[in-house]
């Protein structure tokens, strides 16, 4: 797993890859002389630490016995502070975890940020999931590996909590608000399907781009247009009825997409297949 969330702009101290290498490599041999009931009551190895900042709503800065580390909060993604509930989802797990707060870590991997990716309980509760129930964060499709936050991004949009009480046209999901900003690209509004279905289909897709689990072939609604990332990187949308429609997948954990005009599509970046 990986993130595509920016570093903020900060330089990070010298040790922290040997902490967090240290953490993914090694435990529970260097560090696991502490144990914590987590995912399923099963038992593993965490770390322990206090929190000295809350960055955004799945960053956060902890300090280790053995020094401060960054830590990346796994399986969710917050709207970017610019974006609309970014501000409340940093908010809402700053009043979480106040400066000084014990928080136990469930190692996951590095990212390629050099922050350790980890679920942080406090006491006994995931703040991980708790951001998602509370409607403060999505469910993060590329790197999720357990359904149940499909689910509760289901229960807290129902609820119209969080992010989920703004009109449709703000709830854009951070990594596609990500994508636009870094291609210039225009965010096209609706893009992400928002329902149980599609994110666990989207969780459980990691074949290559033609697989067509990720979604359905002919989705509800007149938006039948498929936008498709090849192995070369391009950006091509198929239309009904052309040669490759039916054999095209859009996959939205690697950034694919419905369109529903050529128009849309052109505009957000894909281009009609050459010859």
């Amino acid at each position: 797993m990986g993130s595509s969330k920016r570093p903020n702009g900060r330089s990070q101290p010298s040790s922290l890859r040997w902490i967090v290498i240290a953490v993914v490599s090694f435990l529970p041999a260097a560090w696991g002389s502490r144990y914590a009931a987590t995912r399923d009551g099963d038992s593993a190895a965490v770390l322990v630490g206090r929190v000295t900042e809350v960055t955004d709503g799945d960053t956060i800065h902890v300090a280790l016995a053995s020094g401060p580390i960054i830590v990346r909060l796994h399986s969710i993604d917050t709207p970017e502070r610019t974006q609309p509930w970014g501000r409340q989802a940093t908010a809402a797990l700053a009043r979480r975890l106040r400066q000084g707060t014990e928080v136990t870590l469930q190692p996951i991997t590095q990212d390629e940020y050099d922050r350790l990716v980890a679920v942080v309980y406090l006491n006994d509760e995931n703040l991980n999931a708790w951001m998602v129930q509370q409607g403060h964060a999505w469910a993060y499709r590329q790197y999720l590996d357990d359904a149940r936050y499909c689910a509760w991004e289901q229960q807290a949009r129902a609820s119209g909590r969080g992010v989920w009480s703004l009109p449709s046209s703000e709830r854009i999901a951070p990594w596609e608000y990500r994508q636009a900003e870094r291609e210039q690209t225009e965010i096209v509004m609706g893009s992400t399907v928002e329902t149980e279905t599609a994110c666990v289909a989207a969780m459980n897709d990691r074949g290559p781009v033609t697989n067509t689990a990720a979604q359905p072939s002919t989705p509800a609604g007149p938006c039948r247009i498929k936008g498709n990332i090849n192995d070369k990187g391009d950006r091509i949308y198929h239309v009904p009825g052309s040669d490759s429609y039916e054999r095209t997948g859009v996959s939205t954990s690697r950034g694919e997409r419905w369109f529903c005009t050529e128009e849309e599509a052109r505009k957000a970046g894909w281009r009609a297949p050459r010859g």
